[in-house]
């Protein structure tokens, strides 16, 4: 077994122990997370109408859209810094979370107001419910940085695990009960929040970081790293509050279950980077680029296989699973396109991992503007097709931008030695 792991790491230029280890666990939480979620796309799809459904999405896209003010990347800051063993910000890190959480709490019951106000009644009472649990809802989440930080997979995966089957298994409840939005918005938030709470108190019984040093800086830039999201988490949402807006709750229904196993594809992906970070922290810039692009090309090539299989079998898939909604599929399968720029998201980890924060705002910055204007003009005048358009292309915009930076890191450290 051992000879046949080395094998691999030699075959793919990467720890395959490491990543059978902690590659499992993660692996397990993705596949988890992707049967969970699209078993519940399935029964969300086959039990409420779609206006319900589209009215769902449309609420959940602005609650995404206003969580960026609980600085979603303190995770991803607070993991690098416990990788170096900086322990001693985690409970700091939470309370700034859920300080600037507070911000956006107060838009969403401004906007439960002004839903009132224009005798929207359940709207405005789901976007009350929405602004008092924003500020915790995804906090409380910050234990998932620091296991990750400590390379503690398995504990991260379990938990993970653990609270998305109780939130699946209300929900679906919920969902055979009723198709009132403000219920199924409960169902959907109050398990997270409980579950969130009880395994970040364990977390910090089993690591107590009172008396460890911890070092500021991880909070400013957490700071910094959320902020230079911030553009990115309000485009991603605003083809579904733009395709609201303009088309209704109905298109909106059919194209988040046209972006639904795309969405699983990614999420199942993501793995990959997590398990990246800790490995790109510890290691030079300059031994990382070396073995990185191999790494892509092979990647990229298995990513595509997969794809082309995807398109392929959609028909099928949305005939047997998703019956009411087959003007979904031609959109599904165009969206395959945007998983060709899956591998390469490995380049931004590496900005990451290093805090190359010059690397990181030239990125978001210029690949999310080109975002929002795709988005704004494309939706704004096609429609669904608009926003089908916007996610390639800016997918591929985002591909060229990551390269040239990688590129240009590789030629400065090359002058530099």
């Amino acid at each position: 077994m051992n000879r046949m792991i080395t094998r691999l790491s030699r075959l793919f230029g990467v720890d395959m122990g490491y990543i059978m280890r902690g590659g499992f666990w993660l692996g397990l939480d993705n596949v988890v997370s992707v049967v969970a979620s699209t078993i519940l796309t399935v029964v969300f799809a086959n039990t409420i109408p779609k206006e319900t459904y589209g009215s769902y999405r449309y609420i959940l896209s602005v609650f995404g859209i206003l969580s960026i003010a609980t600085l979603p990347n303190m995770n991803l800051a607070l993991s690098t810094a416990v990788a170096k063993g900086e322990d001693g910000i985690f409970k700091k890190a939470l309370a700034t979370r859920i300080r600037w959480g507070l911000v956006g709490g107060l838009v969403g019951i401004g906007l439960g107001v002004y839903q009132f106000a224009h005798q929207h009644l359940e709207l405005g009472i789901a976007f009350a419910i929405m602004g008092i649990i924003l500020p915790f809802m995804d906090s409380l989440n910050l234990y998932e940085g620091f296991l990750r930080g400590k390379k503690l997979f398995n504990i991260q995966s379990k938990y993970s695990i653990i609270t998305r089957l109780v939130s699946t298994v209300v929900l679906i409840i919920t969902l055979y009960q009723t198709s009132s939005v403000i219920y199924l918005l409960l169902a959907f938030f109050l398990p997270y929040i409980v579950m969130r709470l009880i395994f970040y108190r364990l977390t910090l019984r089993k690591f107590p970081t009172s008396d460890i040093k911890g070092n500021e800086s991880t909070l400013a830039y957490g700071k910094h790293l959320s902020v230079i999201q911030l553009l990115g988490v309000l485009v991603n949402y605003l083809d579904n509050v733009l395709i609201f807006h303009y088309l209704g709750a109905v298109p909106l229904a059919i194209y988040s279950i046209a972006m639904a196993p795309i969405k699983k594809i990614q999420q199942a992906f993501s793995v990959i980077p997590d398990l990246a970070l800790p490995k790109f922290s510890a290691r030079s810039i300059e031994e990382t680029k070396r073995t990185l692009p191999r790494q892509i090309g092979k990647a990229f090539v298995v990513v595509i296989s997969g794809a082309a299989l995807y398109a392929l079998l959609a028909p099928k898939i949305f005939s047997t699973f998703f019956a009411q909604y087959k003007d979904s599929v031609i959109y599904s399968q165009w969206l395959t396109l945007i998983l060709l720029a899956l591998p390469f998201s490995l380049l931004y980890t590496v900005f990451q991992a290093h805090a190359r924060k010059k690397e990181i705002y030239i990125y978001n910055l210029s690949i999310r503007l080109s975002q929002l204007v795709l988005v704004v003009a494309l939706v704004s005048t096609y429609g669904l097709w608009g926003a089908v358009s916007a996610r390639i292309i800016f997918q591929f915009i985002a591909v060229i931008v990551a390269v040239l930076l990688f590129k240009r890191i590789k030629d400065t450290e090359a002058k530099k030695s």
